[in-house]
Formats: structure tokens, C-alpha cells, sequence
């Protein structure tokens, strides 16, 4: 239909993003039951990555994620239950 006013409402899914950062894996976001997520990345032999997170990307306060952190055949996994707010996530390479 064409012609109509539509509009998309932001929901729970926009509330979780990936930051991604040059020369590190990627974090990739997959739906995980009804009602929360998960945010998976490989993990090499030699990886020393570490998962930080922020709340409000207009500031530079990421910290070392506290979420658990499951490695099933070579892939890291944390899951996440809606958060309030934004939340954010990269990998750094210290």
C-alpha cells in the first residue's frame, strides 16, 4: 500500500548495538528466546581480545564487560536481557 503514513517505533532491538573497531573480529547480535540476546565473536587460539562496553557513545567510558562470557567450539558468547537503556559494545586488542 502506498501513500499511507507509516511510522517505526525503536524497540528493544536498537537498544543493542556493536561499535565495530578496525583489525579486530566482528561482534555479530542474534535473537536468543523471547526475550533477550546474543552477541558472539570468534575466538582464535591467540586471541587476547577483550568485550568492553558504554552506555553513551559521546563519551570515551567504555570498561571490561562484567556479562559471562560461554565460548562454545571456538565462538565467544554473552547474553543479554534487555537493558535499560542504550548499551554498547566493542572488542580492543590492549
Amino acid at each position: 500500500m502506498s501513500g499511507g503514513q507509516y511510522s517505526v517505533t525503536g524497540g528493544y532491538w536498537s537498544m543493542i548495538n556493536v561499535v565495530q573497531m578496525p583489525d579486530v573480529p566482528k561482534l555479530i547480535i542474534v535473537p536468543h528466546g523471547a526475550n533477550s540476546v546474543k552477541v558472539l565473536w570468534p575466538d582464535a587460539a591467540t586471541s587476547t581480545y577483550t568485550l568492553q562496553q558504554n552506555a553513551n557513545l559521546a563519551t570515551a567510558t567504555w570498561v571490561t564487560s562484567g556479562y559471562a562470557i560461554s565460548n562454545v567450539g571456538g565462538t565467544n558468547a554473552i547474553t543479554i536481557t534487555p537493558p535499560t537503556g542504550n548499551l554498547f559494545f566493542r572488542l580492543t586488542n590492549p
